[in-house]
């Protein structure tokens, strides 16, 4: 199949921002960029064919591609084409595959620019990563410090916890994401921007795979897909190089550096101010005017805590036991996550977790996603569940579908 058919408009935002990062991001661009909830198995995957779970961006080149590519990027990153380039003629197209585990996408574009900063990041937290193949094009990016330049054939690991920004001239590239809590240990440690270069022979078999992948998925089962994209994550995992000292950027704001810690602390209940002072290094008293707007520094973490269980019991589409949010989120016990998440969302955790049943979990989630709810300033999972509260979303069996 040519590599080069066009991606989905549902899977906008999975693949949008799973591309974007990719392309422009460093490689990818937004296609179905379902991401940020993890994909949910459907009944019979062992005799489905994947083509029966593929999307095609549906627009055309022109303006009206332009305002669609835009509304979808923008719920999870800054993104933006030259000042001198006319809408009319901007080009994306690509195609998503939903899979149990992971999305599968191709897409390409011409020029554009893409950034995901702390700012986006807190507002739209999301934790999935994916690997990205350029497969023709070039593009440069800054992966939280780590400055790339790619070319054709060049893999790369992106975390989409973290920032990052890209810029291209034109692309071609194929996206793999999948949820980092799932992953092989070798890509849950500082693989983010880290990559294969096409020069070596790791990295040609690496893309190799990849490659294979699309080309023959149409013919494959969900069940043979999935299994295919998990032996390319396991061989990515063995061969991803370490991840070595970032430069530090020093005009990284107090604010972004305290949330990294955060989220990277997240099930130490024993993290606190007096840690977070510790290891960014400031005095007590700057550490606590720098959080006099957010309520304080303790006040802070616990939203921190809170909105990242939020998202993972969305993504779970109640799975979890919600004694296991907590004590992945640093709760000492269930009874504490409970009064602290019915005092932030007005409902019980059970309550919530009980929203994203009756949403067929992610993909209502996905569905809201593209809708254009105005987000800014709170996190997609609390908009989310905000709407879901309200009943605006829609979605049937296990298709969401776009209100009008």
């Amino acid at each position: 199949m040519n590599i080069s058919t066009r991606p989905s408009a549902a899977q906008i935002v999975s693949s949008a921002f799973s591309q974007a990062i990719a392309h422009g991001g460093a490689i990818g661009r937004p296609v179905g960029g379902r991401s940020w909830p993890a994909p949910l198995p459907r009944p019979d995957t062992h005799s489905q064919t994947c083509a029966s779970r593929s999307i095609v961006w549906p627009f055309p080149p022109g303006a009206e591609c332009f305002a669609a590519w835009k509304t979808a990027l923008s719920r999870l990153v800054d993104c933006a084409i030259p000042a001198d380039a006319d809408p009319a003629l901007f080009d994306f197209h690509g195609r998503s595959w939903q899979l149990p585990e992971a999305f599968v996408q191709i897409n390409g574009g011409s020029a554009m620019s893409m950034s995901r900063t702390q700012r986006v990041i807190d507002d739209r937290p999301i934790s999935q990563m994916s690997l990205y193949v350029l497969t023709s094009g070039s593009a440069v990016a800054d992966y939280d410090g780590r400055k790339r330049s790619h070319g054709p054939g060049d893999v790369v690991a992106v975390d989409y916890s973290l920032p990052y920004e890209s810029h291209t001239p034109g692309y071609e590239g194929i996206t793999l994401t999948f949820d980092r809590a799932s992953a092989p240990a070798g890509l849950q440690g500082d693989v983010h921007g880290m990559v294969l270069t096409a020069s070596s022979s790791t990295g040609k078999l690496l893309c190799t795979l990849i490659r294979s992948l699309v080309e023959h998925i149409d013919g494959l089962s969900v069940d043979q897909a999935q299994s295919a994209v998990d032996g390319i994550l396991r061989f990515a995992a063995a061969t991803l190089p370490s991840g070595g000292p970032r430069k530090e950027r020093e005009d990284v704001p107090l604010f972004d550096r305290a949330h990294r810690l955060a989220r990277g602390r997240l099930s130490d209940p024993d993290f606190g101010p007096d840690d977070l002072m510790a290891a960014l290094g400031v005095s007590r008293s700057k550490l606590f005017r720098s959080f006099e707007a957010h309520g304080g520094v303790r006040r802070w973490l616990v939203g921190i805590r809170l909105s990242a269980s939020l998202q993972v019991m969305i993504r779970s589409a109640g799975k979890l036991k919600i004694s296991a949010v907590a004590h992945q989120h640093g709760f000492r016990s269930e009874a504490h996550f409970s009064r602290a998440f019915r005092k932030r969302y007005g409902m019980s955790p059970s309550a919530a977790q009980a929203s994203t049943l009756h949403a067929h979990g992610s993909l209502a989630y996905l569905g809201w996603a593209e809708e254009d709810m105005g987000t800014e300033g709170s996190s997609m999972a609390e908009a989310w569940l905000a709407s879901s509260r309200t009943g605006d979303w829609a979605g049937t069996g296990g298709e969401r579908r776009l209100r009008t």
